[in-house]
């Protein structure tokens, strides 16, 4: 017959190989959580990072829009040349009805 103590003994006993199994496998399994990286997006992967570079991308952009830089842009600053050529290079996009013509719209 078991006994109100061996009943402690075998609850304190399971206690115990639980919390043991649970602190080995803690132990073996890495804790240090995996740091992910967003990869860039392709868009601002092309956007040139420097002066120079957004001064050429800027006026190819004005080109293809038969424009020209405007008077006085060499006051601009590199984040202003920045979001110039971003504008234009966005409205120089082709819209959906130009890549695909015969592509049919959901409602």
């Amino acid at each position: 017959m078991v006994t109100g103590k061996k009943v402690w003994a075998l609850v304190v006993a399971a206690f115990l190989v639980g919390a043991g199994a649970t602190f080995a496998v803690t132990v073996v399994v890495d804790g240090d959580p995996k740091v992910t990286v967003q990869p860039e997006s392709a868009a601002n992967a092309d956007v040139p990072r420097t002066r120079e570079g957004l001064i050429a991308a800027w006026t190819a952009e004005l080109k293809k829009a038969g424009k020209e830089k405007p008077d006085g842009w060499e006051t601009l600053t590199t984040e202003e040349i920045r979001d110039r050529y971003l504008s234009q290079y966005f409205i120089n996009a082709p819209d959906a009805e130009d890549i695909d013509p015969g592509m049919a719209r959901r409602d």
